[in-house]
């Protein structure tokens, strides 16, 4: 399981991490007691606890199958009319496993078969195609015996190092891990649990993909200042537009939090600024900034968890990933 979970999602995982997986998924009884035993699993519930586990790392794929597994209820449920004019979903179901990657890929485009389809069944017919396409697509990238996966990861990186490492992502303009993302939208709890460093990475990296130019702190003798943004077309002189103080704490924010950065804003010419904490602001904190107008934003631990929905990797993987993809 500690290898799918580093083959399909390119994380590296401890039998502490499982274990706790799968006790979070009410799988204790297809979890072994006996790590040196021999145990005899039906080939169902093998499938159940691999994708179980996908799920809690982060896999929007595994736990879309896991909810839906079969496929045609699935459509009938969408469509209730589909028996009733079944061509587009017959000839797709046809047509489908003819189709192969062009040369020099591992990816089928469906392009050419949806067009086909649209031809001679019009639009319903291509939603009737592209979502039998999607659910195919997702149950192969969710399977645990295909060797197909969402992404090709050149490394795997421990996911203890969300909670216990100070590095962040060596690429430049990238401030956060994607994996580490998709596994907090799956994992919401952890986010008051994760180093200090990878909040602030995290934060920076909701406002990079807002489109503006970020640059974190040194992470220690920042003075109160973690994070700072500018307008993409603003020059190297041209002040922030915003500050950011990050808080990843369990205690709420108080008042004397905000009026810091409230001060700092004045006094570097930004236009607003942020006290992001994974959990809340206190009412004092609230009332000092509505009663002083200080142009000082709240994002709180459900702010957080709506970015990491909005960050996360989509669901049903690779557009139709070929037999030879991701070997």
């Amino acid at each position: 399981m500690a290898e799918l979970v580093g083959f399909k999602l390119g994380l590296t995982v401890s039998e502490e991490d499982l274990v706790r997986a799968a006790v979070a998924q009410g799988l204790e009884k297809l979890w072994p007691e006996d790590m040196d035993a021999i145990y005899s699993y039906r080939s169902e519930a093998m499938e159940e606890l691999a994708q179980s586990l996908l799920a809690a790392f982060g896999d929007a794929d595994a736990a879309d199958a896991l909810a839906s597994p079969a496929v045609m209820p699935q459509l009938m449920r969408e469509f209730p009319d589909l028996l009733q004019d079944p061509g587009a979903l017959d000839y797709t179901l046809e047509r489908f496993p003819q189709m192969t990657p062009p040369p020099g890929s591992n990816v089928i485009d469906p392009t050419p078969l949806i067009d086909e389809v649209r031809q001679r069944w019009g639009s319903r017919g291509v939603m009737i195609a592209a979502r039998l396409l999607l659910l195919i697509n997702r149950n192969v990238v969710a399977s645990p015996w295909s060797r197909v996966r969402r992404s090709e990861y050149t490394s795997r990186i421990d996911l203890r190092d969300l909670f216990d490492s100070e590095a962040l992502p060596l690429p430049l303009g990238l401030f956060f891990d994607q994996r580490f993302i998709d596994f907090l939208d799956s994992n919401t709890s952890a986010l008051e649990k994760m180093h200090w460093r990878q909040f602030e990475g995290l934060v920076a990296e909701r406002l990079r993909r807002e489109g503006l130019r970020v640059e974190l702190g040194p992470g220690r003798g920042d003075e109160g200042v973690d994070v700072r943004a500018w307008d993409p077309e603003a020059g190297e002189s041209d002040p922030a537009v915003m500050l950011v103080q990050c808080k990843r704490t369990r205690g709420k924010v108080d008042r004397v939090v905000v009026k810091a950065l409230a001060t700092d804003v004045m006094f570097e010419g930004a236009r607003q600024g942020m006290v992001a904490t994974t959990s809340s602001w206190s009412p004092g904190a609230r009332h000092t900034v509505e009663a002083r107008g200080y142009p000082i934003q709240e994002t709180n631990h459900d702010t957080l968890v709506a970015w990491l929905t909005e960050m996360r990797t989509p669901g049903s993987g690779p557009w139709l990933p070929g037999s030879g993809s991701s070997r």
